[in-house]
């Protein structure tokens, strides 16, 4: 999209057309479309903006260099501080606090190719893409907590249903669009994303203005930071994604009429590794337990057995907010479990006629004692199972299984919670007959 001869540009330029950012448009977005202006790939055009280097899987919203703002500002006409604020340092300061260009950022994870196999940062609305004029990408879109379109109310999707390849503008070739795919020509606007009620956009907007400098009402604890907060926020997103006791908390926390089940999230600690529509749901989860901070977050934590030293290993490494929410209202005796007394307990209940199960044993005893849980008696025979912490697909062939991975990969699901979904689905369209 090429401005009129001066209209919203702001410094003399020396390329001949001119590319305005568009609105909330991401530093990759505008590169990629500046360069099929002038007939060029991202890739062509990055070697002659920044002479002798090679673009390769670099994630220029992250990546993007201040000699290579520097050179685009003088010869794109745009000033360097309006490019800048389009990459993810938009953030710094809110959601992050330093970046030395290596480590993972928390709720900004890398985009591109060299990145395919462990995140898929770049997500796209394919509504949003279809009412613009010219196709565009948002820099809201990086954030990992954006997982549904504020406008449509649509579920993200971060990777091409056709060819499974991330999405990613440096990897597009000249002419095309950022409406499809740069690696097989998917157009991303034909995909029919779920949609959520409106209700359930409530916490995502109020992480949007967290991140653009809102200092959040942590009750008595007064506003805090938007740093601090984030800190705090990912304490509690992987207290329900990916702790020992996230399972309970989410059962705890979970609406009664969920898509998804409690027990097909697998525990991840890497937040982008979770598709949109689990992070949307885990996201809302860590909500509720901030809202009246921390009434909720305490009575959340002692349903579930959460206390001070499950919670809390180093005080100074964690907001205050949280560590003194935890330090005052989380605090329990610790009582050590032996082997002796469980076997007291064990005969007791023997005697009574009962089974000294894990669950009778832990009635009577108050406490849960992990480490003496083999001395309880099962519940009933299991057959033996993998160890593996993947789902293995025992039993099914090695061509089904890998159809399975390719088809859970394909739909940027995990494959678990995949199998758990065709299972349910063709449970309920059997039932139906």
């Amino acid at each position: 999209m090429s401005d009129p001869e001066g209209s919203q540009m702001y410094l003399p330029r020396k390329w001949p057309v001119g590319i305005s950012l568009l609105t909330d448009e991401s530093f990759a977005s505008w590169f990629a479309r500046i360069a099929w202006a002038h007939g060029a790939t991202p890739s062509e055009l990055y070697r002659i903006a920044l002479p002798g280097a090679r673009i390769g899987g670099v994630d220029l919203d992250r990546h993007a260099c201040d000699d290579l703002i520097f050179n685009l500002s003088r010869d794109a006409g745009l000033p360097a501080l309006t490019l800048e604020a389009a990459t993810l340092r938009r953030w710094r300061g809110s959601v992050y606090d330093n970046d030395d260009g290596k480590t993972p950022i928390v709720w900004l994870p890398p985009a591109g190719r060299a990145y395919a196999k462990s995140s898929f940062g770049q997500q796209v609305c394919p509504s949003c893409l279809a009412e613009d004029p010219e196709p565009y990408y948002r820099t809201s879109w990086r954030l990992s907590f954006y997982s549904v379109c504020t406008r449509h109310r649509q579920i993200m999707v971060d990777r091409c249903p056709g060819c499974t390849h991330p999405l990613h503008p440096s990897n597009t070739v000249s002419g095309a669009t950022l409406a499809l795919c740069g690696f097989c020509g998917f157009d991303l606007r034909a995909i029919a994303a779920a949609k959520v009620p409106e209700r359930d956009l409530a916490a995502q907007i109020r992480l949007l203005k967290v991140a653009d400098g809102d200092w959040q009402p942590m009750g008595d604890y007064g506003p805090i930071h938007p740093v601090l907060f984030f800190r705090l926020f990912t304490l509690l997103y992987r207290l329900v994604s990916s702790d020992r006791h996230a399972l309970p908390l989410r059962q705890l926390l979970m609406p009664p009429k969920s898509d998804v089940r409690a027990e097909a999230i697998p525990r991840i600690r890497e937040i982008d590794r979770h598709p949109a529509r689990v992070r949307h749901l885990l996201v809302n989860l860590a909500s509720q337990m901030v809202q009246d901070w921390p009434r909720r977050f305490v009575d959340a934590c002692d349903a579930v057995g959460l206390h001070r030293w499950l919670l809390v290993k180093e005080p100074k490494d964690v907001p205050f907010a949280y560590s003194d929410a935890v330090s005052r209202h989380l605090v329990r005796q610790m009582h050590h479990v032996g082997a002796e007394e469980v076997d007291t307990v064990s005969r007791h209940l023997s005697a009574a006629g009962q089974s000294p199960t894990y669950e009778a044993l832990q009635g009577i005893l108050g406490v849960k004692f992990h480490a003496a849980r083999k001395l309880a008696a099962p519940v009933k025979a299991h057959k033996p199972y993998g160890t593996h912490r993947y789902w293995k697909l025992d039993g099914v062939s090695p061509t089904t299984r890998a159809a399975v991975k390719q088809a859970a990969h394909k739909a940027g699901e995990n494959v678990g919670a995949w199998v758990d979904l065709a299972l349910q689905s063709a449970l309920k369209a059997q039932a139906k007959r």
